[in-house]
């Protein structure tokens, strides 16, 4: 079972050291591990769960650093630059994670609650029950439409329709993301998922399912609290949009219960969980697949920085000036200090790296630059666009979208 916990930043688990009352979470991780220095490979939701379930880097890289793709329902996955004509999200040429492991014997379950991952963006692949909860419904709010309760109900009813005791079940919740009831605090969300977590576990036990079984709970990106960076003396507002990507929308929690010990090395980023997920599964990852990235490198392709992280340096590059700021995660991980001035020879490294992996991981070609009504309504769903207008698309990072937090 993998379960993705909407927005959840890895510092406020109680298994980790946070103050969110984890309870469910914080007992699998006593049975198993909550693997530290775990990384979202995006600050957005479905570029961060493309790599999750492609195993590749999401991009927005046109080749030029100072232009980005547009942000539509066609690029919002980053992977544009393996995209066909008449491709949506998740292109046909990139196998899913469910396509994999259907073809290792498994049957495929997958609950989505996010509005962004229903079809036809391609995360449906390879699920033989796909489940999708959260449709608006007259007089009810959304967070009470997509909460952890319809996606327990869903889920149970899904595993109960199984044909089979070998089968992977996706779980979606968007109860972190979404504060319920809207006015309470973050916490509470993290608690309510926490609670969707167990009532998954219950309901698997009550089945004779859950001894024999491998747990995964990870996140698709972080969330921003109103953390100040001296670097960028604007108000810090509650978001998760990155411009720059600070490490709160990117450090997520890895819980895996049980980790037998099977000496390979914990992924670092959701896009090395593909492949590691593939092998607790007992299923081959791809044959000699094409690492986009180096080990210890995580690339954040936005909308208005290049963001670049290696062996604890980390740097972000302005696109549309020469500004550039520099971190040294070890000595300072709630990055506060800018080094680019007394290590020149750190950022002419990562500008280099930086410059490579833009020309590597381009789209080119001409893109679809305005939302269509039906990304609008999904969008609108999540609270990231105030009302329909003649808005222009979405820049990749979000930069132009409203936080549901921000109300």
């Amino acid at each position: 079972m993998l379960v993705v916990i909407d927005t959840l930043r890895r510092d406020v688990v109680g298994t980790y050291g946070g103050e969110a009352e984890t309870p469910h979470l914080d007992a699998l991780a006593a049975r198993g591990a909550a693997v530290p220095g775990m990384s979202s490979a995006f600050h957005q939701t479905t570029a961060s769960m493309a790599a999750l379930f492609t195993g590749r880097t999401p991009s927005f890289e046109t080749g030029d650093p100072a232009r980005t793709l547009p942000g539509t329902g066609e690029t919002w996955c980053g992977m544009a630059r393996f995209a066909a004509p008449g491709d949506t999200c998740i292109p046909q040429s990139l196998p899913t994670l469910a396509q994999r492991l259907h073809a290792a014997g498994y049957w495929t379950i997958g609950v989505f609650s996010n509005e962004l991952m229903h079809a036809p963006s391609g995360f449906a692949r390879g699920f033989e029950d796909l489940v999708e909860v959260g449709a608006p419904e007259p007089d009810t709010p959304a967070w009470r439409a997509r909460s952890w309760r319809r996606v327990h109900l869903a889920a149970a009813a899904a595993v109960a329709r199984r044909l089979g005791d070998r089968f992977f079940l996706y779980v979606h919740l968007m109860d972190a993301h979404d504060y319920p009831p809207p006015g309470h605090a973050y916490t509470d969300g993290v608690r309510e998922a926490d609670r969707g977590v167990g009532a998954l576990l219950a309901d698997l036990e009550h089945r004779g399912l859950l001894e024999g079984s491998v747990v995964v709970v990870t996140s698709d990106h972080g969330e921003q609290l109103g953390e100040m960076h001296p670097p960028f003396p604007r108000k810090a507002l509650r978001s998760h949009y990155g411009n720059p990507s600070y490490e709160e929308v990117l450090a997520v929690p890895l819980i895996v219960a049980p980790l037998e010990e099977r000496g390979w090395r914990p992924p670092r980023n959701t896009i090395e969980l593909h492949d590691w997920i593939l092998r607790l599964a007992g299923a081959a990852p791809p044959e000699a697949p094409a690492k986009d990235l180096a080990e210890g490198e995580l690339f954040v392709s936005e909308g208005k920085y290049r963001t670049y992280r290696q062996n604890g340096w980390k740097s972000s590059f302005d696109r549309a000036r020469e500004r550039v700021v520099l971190f040294d995660l070890r000595a300072d991980p709630r990055e506060q200090h800018d080094l680019s001035a007394t290590r020149p020879d750190v950022v002419a490294a990562h500008r280099e790296r930086l410059d490579a992996l833009t020309r590597k991981l381009a789209a080119r070609g001409a893109w679809r630059s305005v939302l269509s009504p039906e990304e609008r309504v999904r969008l609108e769903a999540l609270g990231y666009v105030e009302s329909p207008s003649d808005q222009p698309a979405l820049d990749p990072a979000g930069a132009s979208m409203l936080d549901s937090h921000r109300r």
